[in-house]
């Protein structure tokens, strides 16, 4: 059986390692210092082990630390969310809220109607953590995520949010003079390829076509490759090659003449980001957010 006493020291042991430090965590406890680490050694002592390794300029998680922190994490989520509801029942909403996207989905779903959302909302103090890789949510702590529907785990909670995406073939108009313009998917091993690299998992992203009404994933050898969209962006304007874009975050360059779409017979069906969360029952902050950002009534 667990001791009372062990149980009351588990959410300071999870400011210690939420906030990376003792005196991080005692203001967000609003307790001494020194408190907060004479509670983590009671914490150790009771459970024999060590659950941080600790140096006079920083705190980190030893093995044991580490896996305690993983394996509370859902157990806090679900009584946090539990406590959130019961309180919340005729609440408005108010509190932290805290969401995991990616920074394209920031720029196209979230900061167009950011600023009127903040207006709406004073109590709700939004906390968005822009971030291209994968996350786990309940691990990092974070209310719901944004990313699109293909990556999302299976046990999540998902609506869609922001406008359908177009997916298109841009370059610049140098480039066409000087390398030509392909005709079909097949080609692009003749051109300069610019591609993405997902920052997590490292794999370089494919170029989708429909062709004969069948998707296909192109996989030419890229000319260069980067992780960041803002990146690829420059480097296409720049005419160093082709580079599939979501049409939205280059209408404007389109629109100017400064950017050419290519191969638009063979563009596939839109994709569209959604918002995931891993329960049902949530709290007044995150449906005011989920409402505001999907048009919900």
């Amino acid at each position: 059986m667990i001791r009372p006493d062990t149980l009351a020291l588990i959410p300071v042991f999870r400011a210690v390692a939420s906030t990376g430090g003792f005196t991080a965590a005692s203001a967000a406890l609003g307790i001494t210092p020194s408190a907060v680490s004479q509670k983590i050694r009671q914490l150790e002592s009771n459970l024999d082990v060590r659950l941080f390794e600790r140096t006079s300029r920083s705190v980190r998680f030893t093995d044991a630390g580490r896996m305690l922190y993983e394996d509370t994490a859902r157990s806090f989520l679900d009584l946090e969310n539990a406590l959130e509801k019961i309180g919340g029942l005729n609440a408005r909403p108010a509190g932290t809220l805290r969401i995991n996207l990616s920074r394209l989905a920031a720029e196209i779903c979230i900061l167009p109607r950011l600023v009127d959302f903040a207006r709406a909302h004073p109590e709700i103090n939004l906390e968005l953590t822009t971030d291209d890789r994968l996350l786990d949510l309940v691990a990092g702590n974070f209310d719901a995520g944004i990313r699109m529907s293909d990556t999302l785990e299976l046990d999540m909670i998902a609506t869609p949010i922001g406008p359908p995406l177009r997916r298109t073939v841009l370059a610049a108009p140098a480039y066409l003079v000087d390398r030509g313009i392909p005709t079909h998917p097949d080609e692009l091993s003749e051109h300069d390829i610019i591609r993405y690299r997902f920052p997590g998992s490292g794999r370089l992203e494919p170029l989708i076509f429909s062709i004969d009404g069948q998707i296909k994933r192109v996989n030419p050898h890229p000319k260069l490759v980067l992780d960041d969209n803002s990146h690829i962006s420059l480097a296409v304007r720049g005419a160093l090659g082709l580079a599939q874009r979501f049409f939205t975050t280059e209408q404007d360059a389109i629109r100017a003449g400064a950017l050419i779409e290519v191969l638009n017979e063979y563009e596939p069906s839109p994709k569209q980001f959604n918002i995931y969360y891993p329960s049902r029952n949530q709290p007044p902050k995150l449906m005011a957010f989920i409402r505001w950002f999907t048009g919900e009534p």
